[in-house]
C-alpha cells in the first residue's frame, strides 16, 4: 500500500473529553484486572500496527521497562503536531480528548484495529504518567501527561534533548525521518490488584499480530531480565493455522479461501484458512482487521452458515449420505461441524465503518460482514471440494461421526434425566450437598476419591447412644424420616463422649472393599482407605493395619449395685480410655447438653430420661430438673404403671403380716445393716462423678475465699513440718529407699558407673549447674512428673495387655519375667503400677488391662465389590462401631455445611481431550459432576442454572493429584468453557508444609515461603536449632480441623481462580498435554520442568 503523507491536524476529529474514562474504566478497557491492564498495551501497540498495515511502518518496538512502564515505538508517519482548528496541537487533541483520532475518515486506514479515537486517550487517562515523542520531518516533538492532563504544551526539542526521552532499545527513532514513541505507566489507583505486565502474555499477543501483518518486524524486550523476542512472518494466517495444528494430526491439507465482497458503500476483504484434525475439539480464531475477536461476531456466523450448507449439500450430492439418513441425524448442525476443526477467519474493512460491542473489541457487530463471509466461503469452499474429492470424503466422514455421537450423547443425557425423575434422585448420592440454595453463597469442592475418606458396607453397625446397634442402611432410612442419632466418640482431650451422627448416605457403588478381623471375633467390611483410630489417638488406613497395631476400644456394661461405689442399677456405663474408669452414659449425654447450652446446672440437680427409658441416652432424651420435681414425676409415673390399686392392696396386706414385721425389726437391729448404711454413705465418695463435683465445689470455694486459702496454706505447711519432724517417718522413708536399692543392685551399679564417668568433666559440671538452675522451675518440675507418669502408665499397660493376650489371661509371673528380660525401667512392677495409678486396687488395674485395646487378627481382600456408606460427626470426626472400635469419618468434615458441598470422584477421570460427548455423558464420575453442577452439557448447557458460583478442585499435592486437576480442567475448558470464562472455577491451594518449633506453628504454601520461615527461625534461635518440617503430599494427612483452617476456611484459605488469558494458546497447551502424540508432550514437560505453575 502506498504511503499517504497528507496526514495532518485537519484529519483529527474531536467528540468529547476524558473524564468518563477514569470514572468508568471498565466501559473502555473491559475491566481493571490483569486483562484490562494488558489491554492498555494492546491499544498503544495497535496504533503502531495500523501504521504498518497502512504501509507506513516496517518496524515496531515494545519494551517492558525496569520501572514498570511500557514503551512502544514505530517508524511510521508520527502523530500530527500542527495546530488543530480548535486551537490546540493535534497531538494533544489525540491524546487528551475522547473520540478524537484519525480513523473516522474512510481514507485514513483501510484495515485498522483502532476505533472511535478512544484507544490512546483512554490509556492516557488510566496512566499515572505518559510521554509521547513524535518525529516528523526530522524534527522532534514531545508532550507529557499525568492521568490524562498535559504537563506542558507540545514543544519541539533538539536531537540532544530527545535522547533523554528515548530508551536504548528504541534508538532506531533517532535514525528515521518520522515515527512515534509512547511511554506510559498504569495508574495504581485504577489497577489496584496489579500493575505488573506479563512478558509471556504480551509475547503471545505480538506473535499473533505478526502473523497478520506480513513483512513487518516486531521486536520485544523485557528490560529487567534481558529477555528478547523478534517476530517476522511472510505466510500470513496459513502460518498461524499450521502453528496451532503442530501438535495435532491433520486429516487433509489446509484449505485457503481469499476474496473481496462488495457492499454498497465499501469492499470487505475475507480470508479464511481451515483444516480438520483427528481431535474432538474446535479451535476457531477470528480477526476483524488486526483485532482478535475472542467472542466472535457476524463474521463467524457467516462462516458457520456457509460451512454447514456446503458440507451438507456436498454430502448428499455425492451420495455420501442420503436425505433420509440426514433427517434421521436431525440434519447436520453447526455443532457437528466443530469437531476437530481448526480455522482462522479474517475480515478486512475500513476502520471508520467497523462496529464492535464495546471498546474492548471482542465481538464484531457489522451485519453486512455476515453475508460477505457467507458468500465468499460458500463459493470457494464448494469449488475446493469439487476439485479435491478425497478431502471432501474425509471431512464428511468426520462430521457424520460427530453427528452420530451428538445423537448418542442426547439419548444418554435424556436417559440420565429420566432416571433422575423416576428414582426421585436429582443429585448423585455421593454428593454431600450444602444447606444454602443461593448459588452466589454456595461452593462445591471436587475431591479425588482418596481425599473423600473411606466408607463402610451397608450392614456395618454403629453403636448409638440410644442403646441400639443399627446398620448404615437403616440409619439412612431413619434420617430420611427426620430421626436424630448420636454416637460414641473420642474427644480432642482423649475422653469418651457423645456427638451427633449426621448425613448418613450411600457414597460409592460397586467399589473395592476389605475385611478387617478383630480379636473379639468381630468382622468389619470397609474400603481400604478408611482410617481406624489407634490407641494413642492417631489414625491408620485399613490397608496399612497390622497385627501389632493397638486400636482404640469401646467397652460398655450395665451398672450393678453389687459393685463398689455403684448406687443405681441397670444403667449403661462406658469405658473412658483417658481415665481408665467407667462413666455413666447419661452423664456423657448431660455433659453434651451443657456444652451445647441446651441447659445449665441451674436447671436442676437430677437428670431425667424423657421417655422413662434409662437405656436411651440420646442428649435430646435427657433433661435436668430439681430433685423434688424429678422424684414427684417418677411417683406419678409409678402411679400410672406399678402403683395401681390392686398392686397397692397386695403390698398393704404383705406389710401387715407378722412375718414381714418380725423380719424388718431384726434386720434394722443388726450391726451389718448399720454398716451397710454407713458404707453407702462412704461409697458415694467412690463415685468419680461425685468426687469431681465436690472437688470443683471445693476449688470454687478455695479460689473465692482468700482468708481460707491463707489458713489452708498455713495448716499444710505446719502438717508437713510436723510429719518430717518425727524420726520414725524419716527412717521409714530411708528404709524404703534402702530396700529398693537392695532388691535392684544392678541399677545401683549401673547408675554409679554412669555418674562417675559423666561428672569427671569440670566444664560439664559448671555448665550443668547453671543449666539446672535455669531449667528446674516449678512449672518444669510439674510437667516432667506428668510426662514420666504418662510414659510409665502407657508402657506398663501395653506390656500387661500383651502378656494377657499371649497367655489367655494376665499372668503376673510372666509379666515380671518380661520386665527383667527387657530391662526397661519405664515398665513398672505390677504392685508399683497399682499403687501409683489405682490407689493399690489390683482389681481396677486388671480391669484397665482388660479394656485397654483391640487388635487386628487379619485383613483380607474381598473379591466381590460392594456399595459403601459414610456419615459425618461434627467437632470430633470419629465414631464407634458396634464391633467395639473407633474409626474416622470422611474429609467432608472440614467444611461449612451451610455453604460448602463436597463431591468425591473415585478412580481416574476420563481424558475428555480424546473423547466424544456421548462417552463423556456415560462416564459415571463426569455424569455425577454434570448433574451436581446443574448446568447441563453440550447444546443443553445453561450457566444460569449453575448451583454453585465457586467450583473448587481440591486434589492431593502429588503426581496423581496434579493429573486429576489437569483432567478436570481439560473437561471444564472443553465442555463448560463459559463457566471458566465467567470466573467460577478455582483450584484449592493446600499447604505444602507445616513448620513447628516449640510452640511456634505455621503452614506454608510455597517452597520460597518455607525457606524464608526456616531462615527466620534459625536467625532467631541459632543455626543448630531443631525445626520440624511436615510435608503434606495428600489431603488425607491432615485432620479435618487442619483441612478447614488451611484449605477450606474462607477467612484463611488461598484459592487460585482459573481464567483464560489467551484462548488459542490455552487450546494448544491442552492439546499438547492431553493429546495422543507423545513427543510434543515430552518436549513441553521437559522445557517447563522447573516451572512451578503453568499460567494458561
Amino acid at each position: 500500500m502506498a504511503k499517504n503523507n497528507t496526514y495532518t491536524a485537519e484529519d483529527i476529529t474531536v467528540l468529547e473529553g476524558l473524564e468518563p474514562v477514569r470514572k468508568r474504566p471498565g466501559m473502555y478497557i473491559g475491566s481493571t484486572d490483569d486483562r484490562g491492564l494488558h489491554h492498555l498495551v494492546t491499544e498503544i501497540f495497535d496504533n503502531s500496527l495500523d501504521e504498518a498495515i497502512g504501509g507506513h511502518a516496517k518496524h515496531i518496538y515494545l519494551s517492558l521497562n525496569q520501572n514498570g512502564s511500557v514503551t512502544v515505538s514505530d517508524d511510521g508517519r508520527g502523530i500530527p503536531v500542527d495546530m488543530h482548528p480548535s486551537g490546540v496541537s493535534a497531538l494533544e487533541i489525540a491524546m487528551t480528548k475522547l473520540h478524537a483520532g484519525g480513523k473516522f475518515k474512510k481514507t485514513a486506514y483501510q484495515a485498522s484495529g483502532g476505533l472511535h479515537g478512544v484507544g490512546a486517550s483512554a490509556v492516557n487517562a488510566l496512566s499515572n504518567n505518559m510521554t509521547v515523542v513524535v518525529t516528523r520531518g526530522s524534527k522532534y516533538y514531545v508532550q507529557s501527561y499525568k492521568r490524562g492532563n498535559p504537563d506542558f504544551k507540545v514543544k519541539e526539542i533538539d536531537s540532544k534533548t530527545v535522547k533523554t526521552y528515548i530508551p536504548d532499545f528504541h534508538k532506531h527513532l533517532l535514525k528515521t525521518k518520522s515515527g512515534n514513541l509512547t511511554t506510559f505507566s498504569p495508574d495504581p489507583t485504577i489497577f489496584k490488584t496489579n500493575t505488573k505486565f506479563s512478558f509471556k502474555r504480551i509475547k503471545n499477543q505480538l506473535r499473533e499480530r505478526a502473523y497478520l501483518v506480513a513483512g513487518v518486524y516486531i521486536h520485544l524486550l523485557q528490560e529487567k531480565t534481558g529477555r528478547k523476542s523478534n517476530f517476522y512472518f511472510e505466510s500470513g494466517i496459513k502460518s498461524l493455522l499450521s502453528h496451532h495444528n503442530k501438535s495435532k494430526k491433520p486429516l487433509h491439507e489446509i484449505i485457503h479461501i481469499k476474496g473481496n465482497a462488495d457492499t454498497p458503500d465499501y469492499p470487505i476483504g475475507v480470508e479464511v484458512v481451515m483444516q480438520y484434525t483427528d481431535t474432538y475439539q474446535e479451535a476457531l480464531i477470528s480477526f476483524a482487521n488486526t483485532i482478535n475477536t475472542y467472542d466472535g461476531g457476524t463474521h463467524l456466523t457467516g462462516f458457520r452458515m456457509a460451512l454447514t450448507r456446503i458440507i451438507k449439500d456436498y454430502a448428499i450430492k455425492n451420495n455420501l449420505i442420503d436425505e433420509k439418513s440426514s433427517k434421521k441425524l436431525d440434519n447436520f448442525t453447526s455443532d457437528d461441524m466443530k469437531e476437530g476443526l481448526t480455522a482462522v477467519v479474517w475480515i478486512k474493512m475500513t476502520s471508520s465503518e467497523i462496529q464492535f460491542e464495546s471498546q474492548t473489541k471482542t465481538k464484531l457487530n457489522n451485519p453486512e460482514v455476515q453475508s460477505a463471509v457467507y458468500q465468499t466461503v460458500r463459493d470457494q469452499l464448494e469449488e475446493y471440494l469439487e476439485e479435491h474429492p478425497n478431502a471432501g470424503k474425509i471431512i464428511v466422514a468426520k462430521i457424520l461421526l460427530a453427528a452420530k455421537a451428538r445423537l448418542a450423547a442426547k439419548a444418554a443425557r435424556e436417559a440420565v434425566v429420566r432416571k433422575g425423575i423416576l428414582d426421585g434422585l436429582t443429585l448423585p448420592g455421593k454428593l454431600a450437598d450444602c444447606q444454602s440454595k443461593d448459588p452466589k453463597l454456595s461452593e462445591i469442592y471436587i475431591v479425588e476419591g482418596d481425599s473423600a475418606g473411606g466408607c463402610f458396607s451397608a450392614d456395618t453397625k454403629i453403636a448409638l447412644a440410644d442403646g441400639r446397634n443399627i446398620s448404615f442402611k437403616k440409619l439412612v432410612t431413619e434420617q430420611s424420616q427426620g430421626k436424630s442419632h448420636f454416637c460414641y466418640t473420642i474427644r480432642k482431650n482423649g475422653q469418651v463422649g457423645i456427638e451427633k451422627f449426621i448425613n448418613a448416605r450411600l457414597t460409592k457403588k460397586n467399589t473395592k472393599v476389605v475385611r478387617v478381623y478383630l480379636d473379639n471375633k468381630e468382622v468389619i467390611t470397609c474400603t481400604p482407605d478408611h482410617k481406624f483410630m489407634l490407641r494413642n489417638g492417631n489414625y491408620k488406613q485399613a490397608k496399612n493395619l497390622t497385627t501389632k497395631d493397638s486400636l482404640m476400644p469401646l467397652y460398655k456394661k450395665m451398672s450393678s449395685k453389687a459393685e463398689k461405689g455403684i448406687t443405681i442399677e441397670g444403667y449403661e456405663m462406658v469405658w473412658n480410655p483417658k481415665s481408665n474408669s467407667w462413666l455413666f452414659t447419661h452423664i456423657l449425654a448431660d455433659w453434651y447438653n451443657r456444652w451445647k447450652k441446651n441447659y445449665t446446672l441451674k436447671s436442676g440437680d437430677h437428670c431425667h430420661h424423657k421417655d422413662f427409658n434409662k437405656l436411651n441416652n440420646n442428649p435430646i432424651n435427657l433433661i435436668r430438673m430439681p430433685q423434688v420435681k424429678h422424684l414427684e414425676l417418677h411417683r406419678q409415673h409409678i402411679g400410672k404403671t406399678l402403683h395401681t390399686e390392686d398392686v397397692k392392696e397386695k403390698c398393704r396386706k404383705l406389710k401387715q403380716t407378722q412375718k414381714f414385721r418380725t423380719a424388718m425389726s431384726k434386720r434394722m437391729k443388726q450391726p451389718k445393716t448399720r454398716d451397710i448404711l454407713s458404707k453407702n454413705a462412704k461409697a458415694q465418695w467412690q463415685d468419680q462423678d461425685y468426687k469431681n463435683f465436690m472437688t470443683q465445689a471445693w476449688r470454687d470455694f478455695y479460689n473465692n475465699n482468700e482468708s481460707y486459702r491463707l489458713k489452708n496454706k498455713k495448716q499444710l505447711n505446719n502438717a508437713q513440718k510436723k510429719y518430717w519432724n518425727i524420726k520414725q517417718n524419716r527412717e521409714a522413708q530411708s528404709k524404703r529407699t534402702e530396700i529398693y536399692l537392695q532388691t535392684h543392685p544392678e541399677i545401683k551399679i549401673q547408675l554409679s558407673k554412669i555418674a562417675k564417668q559423666q561428672w569427671q568433666n569440670e566444664k560439664l559440671l559448671s555448665w550443668r549447674s547453671e543449666k539446672t538452675k535455669e531449667q528446674w522451675t516449678p512449672e518444669f518440675r510439674k510437667q516432667r512428673l506428668h510426662t514420666l507418669d504418662k510414659t510409665y502408665f502407657k508402657k506398663t499397660l501395653n506390656a500387661l495387655k500383651q502378656i494377657e493376650k499371649t497367655n489367655n489371661g494376665l499372668n503376673l509371673e510372666k509379666y515380671q519375667q518380661h520386665r527383667l528380660e527387657t530391662g526397661d525401667r519405664s515398665i513398672l512392677r505390677f504392685d508399683c503400677f497399682c499403687s501409683r495409678f489405682f490407689e493399690g486396687n489390683q482389681e481396677k488395674a486388671k480391669e484397665a488391662v482388660a479394656n485397654y485395646n483391640h487388635r487386628i487378627v487379619k485383613i483380607e481382600q474381598v473379591q466381590k465389590k460392594a456399595d459403601v456408606y459414610d456419615a459425618e460427626v461434627p467437632s470430633t470426626h470419629n465414631f464407634a462401631l458396634a464391633s467395639g472400635i473407633f474409626v474416622h469419618n470422611s474429609a467432608k468434615q472440614g467444611r461449612d455445611r451451610v455453604t460448602q458441598a463436597i463431591l468425591p470422584l473415585g478412580g481416574k477421570i476420563l481424558n475428555t481431550e480424546r473423547a466424544r460427548l456421548d462417552k463423556i455423558v456415560e462416564f459415571t464420575e463426569l455424569k455425577d459432576l454434570i448433574v451436581a453442577l446443574g448446568i447441563g452439557i453440550g447444546e443443553t448447557l445453561n450457566l444460569e442454572n449453575l448451583r454453585y458460583h465457586r467450583v473448587i478442585i481440591m486434589c492431593d499435592a502429588d503426581i496423581d493429584g496434579h493429573h486429576i486437576e489437569t483432567l478436570l480442567l481439560t473437561f471444564f475448558f472443553r465442555h463448560m468453557r463459559e463457566m471458566v470464562e465467567k470466573g467460577h472455577v478455582y483450584l484449592a491451594m493446600p499447604p505444602l508444609y507445616k513448620i513447628t518449633h516449640g510452640k511456634f506453628e505455621k503452614y506454608v504454601y510455597t517452597e520460597e515461603d518455607k525457606d524464608k520461615t526456616v531462615n527466620t527461625l534459625k536467625e532467631k534461635h541459632g543455626s543448630d536449632t531443631k525445626i520440624n518440617l511436615q510435608r503434606y503430599k495428600g489431603l488425607g494427612e491432615m485432620n479435618p480441623e487442619q483441612l478447614w483452617n488451611t484449605t477450606m476456611d474462607p477467612k484463611t484459605r488461598t484459592l487460585k481462580q482459573i481464567t483464560i488469558e489467551d484462548l488459542a494458546k490455552t487450546d494448544e497447551i491442552f492439546n499438547i498435554l492431553m493429546g495422543a502424540d507423545v513427543p510434543p508432550r515430552k518436549k513441553f514437560i521437559q522445557s517447563h520442568a522447573q516451572i512451578a505453575e503453568l499460567d494458561v
